[in-house]
């Protein structure tokens, strides 16, 4: 109790200082400080701790869309962004949402969660990935080459794709079954042309090399690493156990608005539970098993935006609470009346 205690004790006072640079009359973002007269709130004395981000009611999504991201960046940052990195979200819910990240954020958001579930994991390091998936504005694809080079592997062999253009394509229809197979193809030469030890991509796409890859190829596989979308734990155990015997497989959770949350294996009831790490990125559950993102950062600040998921709330178990892991959510998925999700919904 004194540990969760400290815990809310510090978000509260992580909170405090996130508001206040943002909602500085002068020099905060203009899009918040503009937020806080339409509701005629003092926010830097009312907005004292996570639970009262509340009064600011859920984030406006379209604003994301449709506004510039420099109206959510600080004035008093705006000087500061020399190699921040663009991000946009995959657009499977409409017009995608831009954002940007330093050069800490993006490491704090997507490379640090990773890495550090990889080390408590032993994931290998320094061998030679494989990352098929998208890059141009979807930011996925320089966390895996920053995730492969922080566990001392070179830049990832790559496949390219575009998850708009592909979710444009009927399903089933012959325009995409020949895309898909265009992206196996690619893949399936470079496995047959290098020492790839690790994997990167979406559990769809995964599935689908996995079923093309020789056994001798399955087998030289030592790590797997699943983003994009959320993985089912049918599908984790069969990889598991039938395709990639030799990997340690690693799950995540998250988009590119806020960054990662990890999965942690090993439960007996085989419920997958992610957690995001530090005070930057919080995940909630409401009463109707909805999840809520927030992100505070000193450059954006994104409090309570709706997923398109339902889960349950994850108890944070203390080992990983003393890694500064956050309270996260179990076994994820789309709501009972879901917007649309592609067959290949890269975040």
């Amino acid at each position: 109790m004194a540990t969760a205690i400290a815990a809310s004790a510090d978000l509260d006072a992580y909170v405090r200082r996130i508001v206040a640079i943002h909602f500085d009359p002068r020099d905060g973002a203009a899009y918040w400080i503009e937020k806080a007269q339409a509701l005629n709130i003092d926010a830097r004395a009312q907005l004292t701790s996570f639970d009262a981000l509340a009064a600011l009611g859920p984030m406006d999504e379209d604003a994301l869309r449709t506004r510039s991201v420099l109206d959510f960046v600080p004035a008093s940052r705006h000087s500061h962004l020399a190699g921040a990195i663009r991000a946009e979200t995959g657009g499977a819910t409409g017009q995608p949402k831009r954002t940007l990240f330093t050069r800490a954020e993006f490491h704090a958001a997507f490379v640090a969660p990773f890495v550090t579930a990889a080390e408590i994991a032993h994931f290998p390091r320094g061998g030679n990935w494989l990352w098929a998936g998208p890059s141009g504005p979807h930011i996925i694809g320089q966390a895996a080459a920053a995730c492969a080079q922080a566990l001392g592997s070179p830049q990832p062999f790559a496949i390219d794709f575009d998850p708009r253009w592909f979710r444009r394509l009927t399903p089933e229809s012959t325009g995409r079954l020949r895309y898909l197979q265009h992206l196996v193809d690619q893949a399936l030469a470079i496995v047959a042309a290098e020492p790839i030890d690790v994997i990167f991509t979406t559990p769809v796409l995964l599935a689908r090399l996995a079923e093309a890859m020789s056994a001798a190829q399955r087998q030289r596989i030592r790590g797997v690493h699943y983003g994009g979308m959320r993985v089912e734990a049918d599908m984790l155990a069969r990889a598991q156990h039938d395709w990639f015997p030799n990997a340690v497989h690693l799950a995540g959770y998250g988009n590119s608005l806020f960054g990662l949350c990890m999965e942690f294996g090993g439960q007996p009831d085989r419920i997958l539970r992610y957690y995001p790490l530090g005070l930057r990125h919080q995940v909630r559950v409401d009463a109707d098993n909805r999840v809520w993102m927030s992100r505070l950062d000193e450059t954006i600040l994104i409090p309570n935006l709706p997923e398109r998921d339902r889960a349950e709330a994850a108890d944070l178990p203390q080992a990983l609470a003393d890694l500064g892991y956050q309270p996260g959510v179990a076994a994820p998925g789309p709501r009972a009346t879901p917007e649309k999700v592609p067959d290949l919904g890269i975040y």
